[in-house]
């Protein structure tokens, strides 16, 4: 666990009632199961190009702005998928080369991973355009403070790594629930609520496919009334109600494909509901509140 002393809560900004942080995490779809393996990847026919088009026409038709954190070895192969993302007014983020996750990386292979794609996006974005990270499968350590040193001397000015539900695969569940600064950078965790001694999920992925639309408006609407905007996330992949067959285990396979009908009508609700807005700007009004806070 991290330091106390390293975890400062944040002033929430004005502006942002009525609004939900969203953003998407572009991967594959053989890219999320963890026993396929970063070398097996070549092996596997790709739909990331159909799953951005009908993610970015949803979003065009409802005039939402998101973040877009781009897996670096995609980003690569296919950087007309970028293009389309920047073509629409959309932020670029990095979620590392590889999407290995980060605490079973030395500190060099992390630095190398992350080095690599943000070279790869801001040849495409712009040299200053990149300047969010989300770890995969949100595997950033508290008490490791040379994760966070290596996104600040890499220009990252917010991340959104450490997700404050636990899951067999990932999760903190003591972190903090909101805003914090960590380690002199701004964190940014999926939404999540408290409710009968427990954590629960808010914010999207498997939890916005698995579970009723009912719970997660409710659940919204929770997370809404402590004061801060519900950060969402999602995946290309899961804008596609079937993929190429995977040979994975029942669990795996289970919580990969269960509910991809029900996403896009459930992300129309969404739409509907809120504003959207990408996390660069719900960063930046953050800082811009807590330096004015800091001056009084």
């Amino acid at each position: 666990m991290a330091n106390s002393e390293n975890e400062v809560t944040v002033f929430s900004p004005t502006g942002f009632d009525g609004a939900a942080v969203f953003t998407i995490d572009v991967e594959d779809y053989f890219m999320s199961p963890e026993t396929i393996p970063f070398e097996a990847w070549p092996s596997f026919p790709s739909r990331i190009e159909t799953g951005m088009e009908r993610c970015l026409k949803l979003l065009q038709e409802h005039r939402v702005k998101a973040t877009f954190f781009f897996v670096g070895w995609l980003a690569e192969r296919y950087p007309q998928i970028v293009e389309w993302t920047l073509e629409q007014g959309h932020e670029i983020g990095t979620h590392t080369y590889t999407h290995h996750f980060v605490n079973t990386l030395s500190q060099e292979q992390f630095t190398q991973s992350l080095q690599k794609s943000l070279r790869i996006l801001r040849d495409i974005a712009g040299k200053n355009a990149v300047v969010g990270h989300r770890a995969p499968a949100f595997s950033l350590e508290r008490a490791k403070p040379w994760q966070f040193e290596a996104l600040k001397q890499n220009g990252i000015q917010y991340d959104s790594s450490i997700n404050p539900h636990g899951t067999y695969l990932y999760g903190d569940a003591e972190a903090p629930r909101h805003p914090y600064m960590l380690h002199g950078l701004l964190e940014l965790p999926p939404a999540s609520i408290e409710c009968l001694g427990r954590r629960w999920p808010v914010g999207g992925g498997g939890t916005l496919r698995i579970l009723p639309s009912l719970y997660q408006t409710w659940a919204r609407k929770r997370y809404i009334r402590e004061g801060f905007p519900p950060v969402i996330y999602m995946h290309p992949w899961e804008f596609l109600q079937k993929h190429p067959p995977l040979n994975l285990p029942i669990k795996q396979q289970w919580i990969h494909h269960w509910g991809l009908r029900s996403v896009e009508s459930k992300l129309r609700k969404l739409f509907d509901q809120y504003r959207c807005v990408p996390m660069g700007e719900y960063a930046a009004a953050i800082q811009t509140t807590n330096e004015a806070n800091s001056k009084r």
